[in-house]
């Protein structure tokens, strides 16, 4: 009865462990945004209630989810060296499930996520096949290569988007430039997630903008980054200035000003992680905002 006892305690941290590896919020949010975009921007000539009760975009949206916690997974364990320099407090849990649990529970979740994808029919089969493919290689290779890195991780954020075209072929000009937006948004942040991973790239010896560029340089690549997005914010204002939409287009507009000001001012890993946390607030409000595009 005691060893029971004594043994409970532990498998409960390693699922809290691998909950919290697997970033089951970072998930929990794109899940909603992939259910968001197919019930107001790709639905088309369905009706809500077909959307609503359509079984294939549930299975999709479960496979997706099942990748996403697989990268996650792989990214940790490419990343153990890294994260111990760069999170020291954030990466408690993750020192508690071991590489070869890591990779076990990667594998796992990968087959999960195909046999779901096979029940889609071999298109949406393979689209996913693929997506799971580039998520492991992303994290093994191309994540170490200066700016193609940066490119891929914000393919990948849009690519399950992409895929949902398969279920729902009605593709309008707001989707492409939301898509747009999207990525402009998600390579701003993969650049300041380098520019905040500063010292533990270069103690293992990884390639990143900041690295390669320098400091200086980057800040220039982030300020027009920035004003690229603000571009595309101004060129859609026109045509929504009598929608609710507008106003969460200023929203944003604002932030991204508090962004560049405190640009500006940011010298140290600190000011850039400041910077990014107004980013994680402007992809998450994004997420919900779908609901006021037409």
């Amino acid at each position: 009865m005691n060893d029971k006892q004594s043994h409970s305690p532990n498998a409960v941290i390693k699922i809290l462990a691998l909950l919290s590896l697997v970033r089951w919020y970072n998930v929990l949010l794109i899940g909603i945004a992939l259910f968001l975009t197919s019930l107001f921007l790709l639905r088309g000539d369905f009706t809500f209630q077909q959307v609503l009760t359509d079984t294939r975009l549930y299975f999709q949206i479960i496979a997706v989810s099942l990748f996403l916690q697989a990268g996650y997974l792989i990214n940790a364990f490419y990343d153990y060296e890294k994260d111990i320099i760069n999170r020291p407090e954030e990466t408690i849990f993750g020192r508690i499930v071991s590489k070869r649990t890591c990779l076990n529970a990667y594998v796992i979740l990968i087959l999960l996520g195909l046999g779901v994808s096979f029940l889609l029919g071999w298109k949406i089969f393979w689209a996913n096949f693929f997506f799971s493919f580039l998520l492991w290689y992303y994290s093994h290779r191309l994540r170490k290569i200066n700016f193609l890195g940066e490119i891929t991780a914000s393919l990948l954020a849009i690519y399950p988007f992409v895929v949902l075209t398969l279920l729902y072929p009605y593709v309008t000009q707001t989707f492409i430039l939301y898509g747009g937006f999207i990525f402009i948004v998600t390579f701003t942040r993969e650049v300041l997630k380098k520019m905040v991973s500063l010292k533990g790239d270069l103690i293992v010896g990884e390639q990143s903008i900041p690295i390669v560029l320098g400091i200086k340089s980057t800040k220039y690549i982030l300020l027009l980054l920035m004003l690229i997005t603000l571009g595309l914010i101004f060129y859609f204002l026109p045509g929504v200035k009598h929608d609710t939409i507008f106003y969460f287009f200023i929203f944003i507009s604002c932030l991204l000003g508090g962004a560049l000001y405190k640009l500006y001012q940011a010298k140290t890993p600190k000011d850039f992680d400041k910077i990014n946390t107004i980013y994680k607030i402007i992809i998450g409000t994004s997420i919900f905002s779908v609901v006021l595009l037409k």
